[in-house]
């Protein structure tokens, strides 16, 4: 460090890379705090021979640097002071004849974490912001999860019976993709050995167990249910920017999914097809393709398929969430990126969490080699005149957040969400509405536009709570047509429609409720003359 970058650094004040510390004559106790902080973030700088005075910070010199710097690092490497080696580089600086000592604190490794002192685990801190905070438990849990030679992935999992474990369906659509892409293996194989032979079994003397990996890929509402008390994933559809405020309506629409991987990756899909404009129906509607994909959704698949596979499954407070805003979509996981952040950019194989699940998705190339997928999603949406995607990987609440900045034409929320739910003419509406703020003619205009299938829709609730299979039955339907879902979607987005169970919209007990704006509609398209 030189003494441009430290008056800088002193101009800036303390942050999550930098702390400071008067140490005239002795070592602070709270120093030790912030090694350990640091340890167990993302790294960072404790400089001794600064005083913090009201809101600045000014440079008083070390007294005794000789002293305090053999102090600090003779405790650091006591074994009674700190449980795990801790890489640090000091350094001496002469200001205007006064001496600041430096010490470079590395992060330590996931293998090494966490760091705490006086051997009390609860003695463990971690840099949020600028300040160093006593870890809690589930703090301290994540980065013991992450801290095992074994990963979560790969530990068998014996709480339900293995006749009990699979989603037959879910290993179907697994393994039909996995023969189109790869060619050689027998696909009349029995399901069995199939998952034997790709490690999703796991043979215990006469007896076969999946590991969690195969529950998270394959498994059964029982089996994912038990594995892992919380959502897979959250999606939300906004009707505002990352910048506004908050509106009365917090989203258009939303699936709160509750099985496994592949399950909720079809969810997903259904969902972003209902809300994507023409040019992808010609798409696979599983995978979207490989080779034709339009960039701007190679960019989204992409981060969301890596949502999926790389979260902390074994993290049962929280959940993975992919919000599409206005202007982008940010997707929020659970569990921080291993490895360096200075080289998420970069080629080349990377430590994953969950490298059973990775390998089983690139293995129906359903994402980017390892190692290449950061890089690809930034150059593609680069080529298409967008600013880079952006990316948070957070140690101190053990999170990775990314955001994919505007969205082209091919795949503009903003608009085509809204085009599909009120017409090409609606967008400036559906914003109003989002935020709370529609006016009558509004309303006016999406009540002209209700069709026979709507109106039977309505007037059935109008008199009763209605299931799915019961307005099949009611519009005569032999199954759930694409006609049925988009009336259902377009009334439940314009506030005319609503879940009884809006968190769980799969439960089997899930019911449409006409709300007073439904009735309202009802009466006057009836009193217009259109029954």
């Amino acid at each position: 460090m030189k003494q441009v970058e430290l008056n800088a650094l002193l101009k800036a004040g303390e942050w999550i890379d930098v702390e400071f510390k008067e140490a005239r004559t002795d070592v602070p106790k709270s120093a030790f705090e912030t090694v350990s902080a640091f340890a167990n973030t993302h790294g960072g700088r404790l400089v001794f021979g600064v005083a913090h005075h009201g809101d600045a910070f000014q440079i008083v010199g070390v007294e005794r640097p000789d002293k305090v710097q053999n102090d600090f690092l003779s405790v650091l490497h006591a074994d009674a002071k700190i449980n795990h080696d801790v890489l640090v580089n000091e350094q001496k600086l002469d200001v205007d004849g006064k001496t600041i000592l430096v010490f470079q604190v590395a992060e330590n490794q996931r293998t090494r974490k966490p760091v705490y002192l006086d051997g009390d685990i609860r003695r463990t801190f971690l840099r949020k912001g600028g300040g160093d905070y006593k870890a809690q438990m589930q703090d301290i849990e994540r980065m013991l999860r992450d801290a095992t030679a074994d990963r979560w992935d790969s530990q068998p999992f014996e709480k339900v019976p293995i006749k009990d474990v699979l989603d037959p369906s879910s290993l179907r659509w697994y393994r039909d993709r996995f023969h189109q892409a790869n060619t050689g293996f027998d696909p009349q194989q029995s399901d069995r050995d199939f998952l034997y032979h790709w490690g999703f079994l796991l043979k215990d003397g006469r007896r076969f167990l999946p590991t969690r990996a195969t529950v998270m890929l394959f498994g059964s509402g029982l089996a994912v249910h038990q594995l892992i008390p919380r959502p897979t994933l959250d999606v939300q559809f906004l009707g505002y920017s990352t910048g506004d405020a908050l509106p009365e309506t917090r989203w258009i629409d939303r699936i709160v999914c509750e099985d496994n991987i592949i399950q909720a990756w079809e969810q997903l899909v259904s969902k972003y097809r209902f809300f994507m404009p023409k040019p992808f129906r010609d798409i696979d509607p599983v995978t979207f393709g490989r080779r034709d994909d339009p960039p701007g959704f190679r960019v989204f698949r992409e981060a969301a398929v890596n949502l999926l596979i790389h979260q902390d499954y074994g993290d049962h407070s929280r959940k993975a969430v992919i919000k599409f805003f206005r202007n982008g979509i940010h997707l929020w996981n659970p569990g921080d990126v291993f490895g360096d952040d200075s080289r998420l950019w970069e080629p080349g194989e990377k430590e994953v969490r969950n490298p059973s699940i990775a390998m089983a998705m690139r293995r129906i190339a359903m994402c980017e080699q390892a190692g290449t997928g950061l890089r690809m999603m930034r150059e593609a949406w680069r080529k298409l005149g967008h600013p880079s995607p952006t990316y948070k990987n957070d140690r101190s609440w053990k999170a990775f957040e990314f955001f994919i900045p505007g969205l082209d034409k091919e795949v503009d929320m903003a608009s085509d969400l809204v085009k599909a739910m009120f017409g090409g003419a609606a967008e400036a509406k559906a914003h109003d509405e989002a935020h709370g703020e529609a006016h009558d003619e509004a309303h006016d205009e999406a009540h002209d536009r209700l069709n026979e299938i709507e109106r039977k829709i309505l007037s059935a609730c109008a008199e009763r709570q209605q299931s799915g299979p019961s307005l099949l039955t009611l519009l005569g339907y032999g199954n759930r047509t694409g006609n049925l879902k988009k009336a259902l979607a377009r009334m439940r987005a314009v506030g005319f429609l609503e879940l009884t169970i809006p968190d769980k919209p799969r439960s089997k007990n899930q019911r449409y409720r006409i709300t007073a704006t439904g009735r309202q509609t009802l009466a006057r398209s009836t009193e217009s003359g259109m029954t």
